[in-house]
């Protein structure tokens, strides 16, 4: 199945990273190819592909019905990010995942950033109005705040999750995407 090459994709990808990135031997863009391949799934024979370009590492996956998954460590993984839902402005991203597809593009990023998770948040509630998108829910717990909006007529969607780190500073992803 696909899913299960995704999420083989996604171990692949975590262990591809660990090892050293050379950023003289990266090219700009599409960077160098690192390995490729194919695994046998229970619906056919799924293609894989990983890159490395400078910090960034891309696993690409095919499956056997011709749809693509991409996951990215790195700066990159924002490049996934539909253009109602920006990083937030300062955030380092520490890795994320997503593609396009004919229907829409979409994806989640995992990033970092001095400001506090109340700031995070509204500043994501503040976008998502402009973008003509409503707010769908809010959620507050010592530990974590989070909101969540949608525009149901155009289908597009976002979902930010912000939590203090230890030490300082906020840990948080955002999960955008449009069908």
């Amino acid at each position: 199945m696909m899913k299960q090459g995704l999420v083989a994709g996604a171990a692949f990808l975590a262990l591809a990273a660990c090892g050293g990135n050379d950023a003289s031997e990266a090219s700009k863009g599409e960077g160098r190819e690192v390995a490729r391949g194919s695994v046998e799934t229970g619906d056919g024979e799924a293609q894989y592909s990983v890159r490395e370009d400078g910090d960034t590492t891309t696993f690409t996956v095919t499956g056997p019905d011709g749809q693509t998954g991409k996951f990215m460590s790195g700066e990159g993984a924002a490049n996934f990010l539909p253009d109602f839902a920006p990083l937030y402005p300062g955030a380092k991203v520490v890795g994320g995942a997503g593609g396009d597809s004919a229907t829409g593009k979409g994806g989640m990023v995992n990033f970092e950033t001095g400001d506090a998770p109340e700031k995070i948040v509204a500043w994501y509630k503040a976008e998502a109005q402009k973008a003509g998108l409503k707010v769908a829910g809010e959620m507050t717990t010592p530990d974590m705040r989070m909101v969540t909006a949608q525009d149901e007529a155009t289908g597009r969607s976002l979902q930010v999750h912000a939590s203090a780190k230890e030490g300082g500073g906020t840990s948080a992803s955002l999960i955008a995407g449009s069908k």
